[in-house]
């Protein structure tokens, strides 16, 4: 960035630039990558139950396109979809669910997002 090196955050320059930061502070870096970063990983995590689930699946998680809905014999994914309980939920949209119909149990997978 053509900048000296120093000790401050390169973005705006208001706060130390530690790993930390970085990773979770920045107020620069909050609105957008960290969203962005949280669904990047949630997408891969939805892409290995689909392919746990022998699902055809693209080689790399990069090309997986995350479908609402998908039925494979007997097993039911869900992504991002609402699930519905006997008491209102603020957070009732977890990122994957895995219904095996067989076996009777439910996996809810979902991830949380600190900023």
């Amino acid at each position: 960035m053509k900048q000296p090196p120093g000790s401050k955050c390169r973005m705006f320059y208001n706060a130390e630039e530690h790993i930390k930061h970085i990773v979770q502070r920045c107020t620069t870096l909050a609105p957008s990558e960290y969203p962005n970063r949280h669904s990047k990983v949630a997408g891969y995590i939805h892409w290995m139950v689909c392919k746990c689930v022998v699902l055809h699946v693209t080689d790399r998680y990069h090309g997986h396109i995350s479908e609402r809905v998908i039925n494979v014999s007997g097993t039911t994914i869900m992504w991002d979809i609402p699930v519905i309980t006997d008491q209102t939920l603020l957070a009732n949209q977890p990122h994957t669910v895995l219904h095996d119909k067989e076996e009777k149990t439910f996996l809810i997978i979902s991830l949380l997002l600190r900023i």
